[in-house]
């Protein structure tokens, strides 16, 4: 039944890409995901995912998350840039995922919804270290000290390519 609901909400579109050209910008011929800053709860056995996706950011905690994950995956040519409500991670080549959205994963265990497909094991990696980079990033300090909820981890989803004319 998991695999059924996971169908249903599974982009047929490069979702991501399509709405990062809508906004005015060129998605050119790169790979284009959403990725939602999230907050990812430790439980007995598993992790779930808080609401709400994405957590809220204000303006300097976007700037300088962005900028530090940007610098460093660059030698990766991973990019994520910021329009509005969304993330967005431009990638060079097609990360060979399956993605689920993340509104079918809010307050579950995750790991029926992790990204599968024969690049699953490289995109695990990558996330450790996203998670790594943010668990010991200033900003989350900061909002930890405010007792905010931290930014632990990115939620990627809506992945695809458009063809510039």
């Amino acid at each position: 039944m998991l695999d059924f609901i996971k169908k249903l909400f599974q982009p047929t579109l490069p979702n991501a890409a399509i709405a990062w050209q809508q906004a005015g910008n060129n998605a050119g011929n790169t790979y284009w995901l959403y990725a939602a800053p999230v907050h990812l709860v430790l439980q007995r056995d598993s992790f779930s995912l808080a609401e709400p996706v994405p957590q809220p950011l204000k303006q300097h905690e976007i700037d300088a998350l962005t900028a530090d994950l940007n610098a460093h995956f660059a030698s990766d040519n991973k990019q994520f840039f910021w329009h509005e409500d969304s993330w967005f991670l431009r990638l060079q080549h097609n990360p060979q995922i399956d993605t689920t959205h993340p509104q079918l994963a809010i307050n579950k265990n995750i790991t029926p919804f992790m990204p599968t497909g024969e690049g699953a094991m490289a995109w695990a990696s990558f996330q450790n270290e996203v998670q790594m980079l943010l668990f010991a990033h200033p900003i989350n300090a900061a909002r930890e000290l405010k007792k905010m909820t931290m930014i632990n981890s990115i939620w990627c989803y809506g992945g695809g390519q458009v063809h510039a004319n």
